[in-house]
């Protein structure tokens, strides 16, 4: 070839590498300059094949993409450190040409028997971002003059690389300390580790494209196993799939090397199990980052996120900020652990202490609702002590049953305990049956009698239906528990008495006060202590317990064969108003051991006005509801919220109890998120 035509060839060529980096500048992304580099090289020096690899995160370095003259698809696909040119370049950073491949003991063919290549890196003070391979049959193909020109083009696309992952470094690591002072905000307003999970990982949604994350802890049970505890976007399915052993998948892996894990495309990741069953689109590179968390030193469990590859540096970074997020949400995790191990504790106390309750308490005392509970747990707190106690509660609630265990529990329980019904007790023998009489006190007289507190000295006096006591005789039952001594009926001499009062009553004794139908200095004299009994409508999680034990003392007492309580019949039972309370539900439960004559109790064993009473209560109950609320039972701007929230709470109790307290199952019926259904029992203190 002429020495003029070699000339103006180089000229040309000069000017088209000039052209490529010029248009190198318009690119904004690496994906950009890489794709831009590879076409145009391919097109200016029209070799056979040209490739582009970049580093993986397991050490290996990857073929991103490539161009070639023949349809013949590419045999390798990666190498290592140090093999091939390729690897070579990334180690050193220095460009290599090879006119005759053969010579080259090292060489990797990437698909057939090349003659000549060259390898270009693109790099930028000392770091290697990618590497460009050319390959051509023709062997003595690149000459001196292209290595130069197309060295200096990767060199200056090396740079642009640089800039533009500095500029990206720069926005992460803001972006990175935004929400991380958000995530440290909003971690510190919840206390439930379902709550606060869930507030990190939409806020990670919302600023990193975060498509799922959960929460893996060991199981309490099993120590090498772990399972998900909190997840976002994840259904209750799904995470129920999530079991794990230690050195088992992805998850395992964290927790037994200790070490963060970052893939960048689970599709190609053999030790991804999949275990969840999720589905998800093949075509869409997933990547999936897991970080352990440590207290102590101890590996507690993982943090896992998945979201959409972007690029194995952002990748890389992405991993190192999952670790702080771990440990800002550390401290919560090792509150709900210490909470889960104490619930546990307490779970098995509570069994014991049930059993306990069914030898101190009668039946229709044998609970589980948690405001039944706190209310024994005050019994206990009071009961040995002298204080006046008033004892509220709709009539069949057991107010008596509660009077008989405070003085069991007392020091006085070997002494009396006495009980005046002051409504059933005509009003003119009221005084005499209190404070009892003297001989000829009155006609009929005939003998000296004690009275009530003279029977109960040294013990327990009941008053019940205090409220029912009329005004006169107020006053002389405030000066005997003021001045600890009685006047009997037609007696001049006064007795000291030493007992200790409980009083009950199903009626307002406010609004008997305010009708001055009750004396406001002995409502305070009585009110020392104030117990008050939820009626059973409000206990609605006790009706199976209570129906069973009332089931099994009537069948003893009838000498009947062994009866359970059907489905149908627990769920009338559960939906009625009881305006009698645990009274009616004894008597309703010993008319339906009488009827049965099958093994189980069905809704035909019920008082047909219990099961007709069901939609009518129902509606009248609601429309009542509402009404009041319309009318002022709630400040403007809130009824919605206020209604809502009340048929919300009343809803998710009924279907708890429906689904015998499965969480699983329950969040399944409403067709709700099993972290939602938490959060939610959670916030309204359900049980």
């Amino acid at each position: 070839m002429p020495a003029q035509q070699l000339s103006d060839d180089l000229v040309r060529q000069y000017k088209a590498v000039q052209n490529l980096i010029s248009s190198l500048n318009a690119c904004s992304t690496t994906d950009e300059i890489l794709q831009y580099l590879l076409e145009q090289c391919f097109t200016l020096t029209k070799c056979d094949l040209i490739s582009v690899f970049v580093p993986d995160l397991s050490g290996l370095f990857v073929l991103k993409s490539y161009l070639s003259s023949s349809t013949e698809s590419l045999s390798v696909t990666s190498v290592k450190p140090g093999e091939d040119a390729v690897g070579r370049t990334f180690l050193d950073g220095l460009p290599r040409i090879s006119n005759n491949t053969a010579l080259d003991p090292d060489y990797i063919p990437l698909s057939k028997e090349f003659g000549s290549q060259m390898v270009l890196p693109l790099s930028e003070g000392g770091k290697v971002f990618s590497v460009l391979r050319l390959d051509a049959e023709r062997k003595n193909f690149f000459s001196d003059s292209d290595f130069q020109l197309y060295t200096s083009a990767c060199s200056y696309a090396g740079q642009l690389l640089q800039q533009i992952q500095l500029k990206r470094a720069l926005e992460l690591r803001i972006r990175q300390k935004d929400i991380l002072i958000d995530i440290s905000q909003n971690v510190a307003k919840h206390f439930d580790i379902n709550e606060v999970f869930s507030t990190v990982m939409h806020l990670l949604a919302e600023n990193f494209d975060i498509l799922r994350g959960m929460l893996v802890l060991f199981d309490n049970d099993t120590p090498d196993k772990l399972s998900v505890h909190a997840a976002f976007n994840l259904t209750p399915e799904e995470m129920s799939r999530g079991i794990y052993k230690v050195g088992e998948g992805i998850i395992g892996r964290v927790v037994a090397s200790g070490e963060a894990i970052a893939i960048s495309d689970i599709f190609k990741e053999k030790d991804f199990l999949n275990r969840m069953k999720i589905k998800r689109k093949a075509d869409i590179p997933t990547s999936f980052i897991a970080v352990p968390f440590r207290s102590e030193g101890e590996i507690e469990g993982v943090i896992a996120v998945e979201k959409r590859f972007e690029s194995f540096e952002i990748l890389n970074d992405e991993k190192e900020f999952m670790t702080l997020v771990s440990s800002l949400i550390l401290t919560k995790i090792k509150v709900y652990q210490r909470i889960s191990g104490e619930q546990n504790r307490l779970l098995e106390e509570n069994s014991s202490l049930k059993q306990e309750l069914k030898k101190h308490f009668s039946g229709s005392l044998i609970t589980k609702n948690k405001t039944m509970l706190q209310l024994l747990d005050l019994v206990q707190l009071v009961s040995d002590s002298n204080s006046s106690i008033l004892i509220l509660g709709e009539s069949g609630t057991g107010k008596e049953l509660i009077a008989r265990e405070i003085h069991r529990l007392s020091h006085r329980a070997e002494l009396p305990f006495i009980t005046v019904n002051c409504a059933a007790i005509p009003e003119n023998l009221l005084e005499s049956e209190l404070f009892g009489y003297k001989k000829g006190a009155f006609t009929g007289a005939v003998n000296d009698k004690k009275g009530k507190f003279q029977l109960a000295h040294g013990g327990t006096l009941f008053l019940d239906e205090i409220g029912d006591m009329p005004l006169l005789l107020q006053v002389k039952l405030l000066r005997a528990i003021q001045e600890k001594e009685i006047e009997p009926v037609g007696s001049e001499k006064k007795e000291k008495v030493d007992i200790r009062i409980l009083a009950a009553t199903n009626k307002d004794l406010s609004k008997l006060i305010a009708q001055k139908l009750f004396r406001e200095d002995l409502f305070y004299r009585l009110n020392v202590v104030e117990l008050k009994l939820p009626p059973l409508r409000d206990r609605l999680d006790d009706i199976p317990f209570l129906a069973s034990f009332f089931i099994e003392k009537f069948t003893k007492e009838n000498n009947r064969k062994a009866i359970s309580l059907g489905s149908s019949a627990l769920r009338i039972l559960q939906s009625y108003y009881w305006p009698g309370n645990v009274r009616e539900l004894e008597n309703v439960i010993e008319r339906a051991v009488l009827l049965c004559r099958e093994t189980v109790i069905d809704s035909s064993h019920l008082p047909q006005g219990i099961a007709d009473s069901q939609e009518s209560y129902s509606n009248s109950h609601i429309s009542s509801y509402l009404s009041n609320i319309i009318k002022g039972g709630c400040e403007s701007g809130t009824v919605w919220n206020e209604v809502m929230g009340h048929i919300e709470k009343e809803l998710i109790q009924l279907s708890l109890l429906h689904n015998n307290r499965n969480k699983v199952r329950t969040a399944e019926f409403l067709g709700i998120n099993r972290n939602t259904l938490s959060s939610k029992i959670e916030n309204y203190g359900i049980e």
